[in-house]
């Protein structure tokens, strides 16, 4: 039987660079990894689709006291989705000749739109299941029920992220999860398993 062959997105297969757009931009003296604290929280109810993106655009701009105007951000933020890493996509092609793959990203429509045009012209994906679409965020056990219902239950299902707590949540659905970040880690997973 095929499997299901999940992929998440930003650090794994994609480049987004958004908490380099924010410390470049803040008034504070801010690294990487303050805003990567922070941002979670923050974003989550944009990429649930809850929040617009000029609220959005709105929130982050006093969060982290940044320079630019809401309209500025929302150009910038969108420009931040840098494009799939070298192989990405021969790798879900890989996949996709054998299994279902498809992706499940915490996204807004903001950078979803970029990515889109990044998939063009052909999309190897069979599907996507971006957050601010099907209204779940990642690690919310939600999330995968809401592609199981798409997918069929019974199914293998093998799930590749860059986040521990992605991770952990997947396996407590009872998905076969996997701690990756960049192409060959992802790879690599993938032959380990017997996907590849």
């Amino acid at each position: 039987m095929t499997a299901v062959v999940v992929f998440d997105l930003g650090g794994v297969l994609y480049d987004f660079r958004g908490d380099a757009l924010i410390a470049g931009h803040s008034r504070r003296r801010l690294d990487r990894e303050q805003v990567q604290a922070t941002w979670i929280p923050l974003v989550r109810g944009h990429e649930s689709g809850q929040v617009s993106a000029e609220d959005f655009a709105a929130l982050v701009i006093a969060e982290y006291d940044l320079t630019l105007t809401p309209e500025a951000f929302l150009v910038a933020f969108a420009e931040a989705a840098a494009g799939f890493y070298e192989g990405a996509l021969d790798l879900v092609a890989d996949c996709a000749r054998r299994h279902t793959t498809a992706s499940l990203s915490n996204i807004g429509c903001i950078q979803w739109t970029r990515v889109r045009a990044h998939l063009q012209p052909i999309d190897p994906f069979h599907a996507h299941h971006p957050s601010h679409e099907i209204g779940r965020h990642k690690p919310d056990p939600q999330a995968w029920a809401a592609v199981a219902d798409v997918h069929g239950a019974g199914r293998r299902y093998l799930f590749l992220d860059d986040r521990p707590e992605n991770v952990a949540s997947a396996r407590a659905a009872g998905w076969e999860a996997h701690q990756v970040r960049g192409v060959a880690a992802a790879r690599a997973a993938l032959v380990a398993s017997g996907v590849l």
